[in-house]
């Protein structure tokens, strides 16, 4: 176990899969505002309370984050142009997808693969993820509402993970076999979601120090978190189910 670890961090080193999650974090960024503003926008032609929608969505962010990010949505939904709404819509997916594309790199960079599948291809592969993610939150936010446990939404956001994994590979990957990586991505997302919203609420005082731009910064940290995780997730599938090449050559 030990020479696992040992090894799986060499790895991790040797492709720069941390500085890649900062980068990861920069398109995340762009696509978290664009990516609620179109949730609530395609919830609105279904029966659902947008409000309850949001709460639900809130409940994986921070505490101090989810304030902030409710403050921001809410000022730009509550413009009634429809004009201005129906551009929104398209720019904002038109940015969504471009954070898919991000993690599509990454998840490649993880697996030492080339991806020479052609850009549209590539480009219609994140908008599926998108219209995966959206459909996966919705149900989810159904079974809690229908009270069907939380084991439900927890398996549906398993597959999801999967499925991202899967799609995002250049190279066809047995579905199963991208079970490990979405487990620990899921896991690492909750407890570190978990440590951060305990460290910013007990022992951390940004908004001193940041003003009110304190929870764009805390949106930041918390973002890069996730980014990590998730290429540590692709990079574990990599070394169980089909090992990281030896070179140094990293595509």
């Amino acid at each position: 176990m030990k020479n696992f670890l040992v090894a799986f961090f060499k790895d991790a080193a040797r492709i720069e899969l941390f500085p890649l999650a900062t980068q990861l974090t920069y398109r995340l960024i762009f696509s978290i505002f664009p990516f609620l503003i179109f949730l609530i926008s395609l919830v609105g032609y279904f029966n659902i309370d947008a409000t309850q929608l949001l709460q639900e969505v809130y409940a994986l962010f921070p505490a101090k984050i989810a304030g902030g990010i409710n403050d921001i949505i809410h000022e730009v939904v509550d413009i009634r142009n429809p004009a201005v709404l129906s551009l929104s819509l398209l720019l904002s997916l038109f940015t969504v997808i471009n954070g898919f594309r991000a993690i599509m790199r990454g998840v490649n960079r993880c697996y030492e693969e080339e991806d020479n599948r052609h850009f549209i291809k590539r480009w219609l592969l994140c908008a599926l993820l998108v219209l995966i993610l959206i459909c996966a939150i919705i149900l989810s936010i159904t079974s809690i509402i229908f009270e069907m446990g939380f084991l439900a939404p927890l398996a549906l956001m398993l597959c999801v993970v999967m499925l991202i994994y899967h799609l995002a590979s250049a190279v066809h990957h047995p579905f199963l076999s991208l079970l490990p990586g979405a487990a620990l991505t899921l896991t690492a997302w909750g407890a570190s979601t978990w440590a951060f919203n305990i460290y910013i609420s007990n022992f951390a005082n940004f908004s001193v120090i940041y003003g009110s731009i304190a929870s764009v910064f805390l949106l930041m940290l918390w973002l890069n978190i996730i980014s990590t995780t998730i290429l540590l997730g692709a990079l574990l599938n990599a070394k169980l189910g089909f090992g990281v090449k030896n070179d140094s050559n990293v595509k």
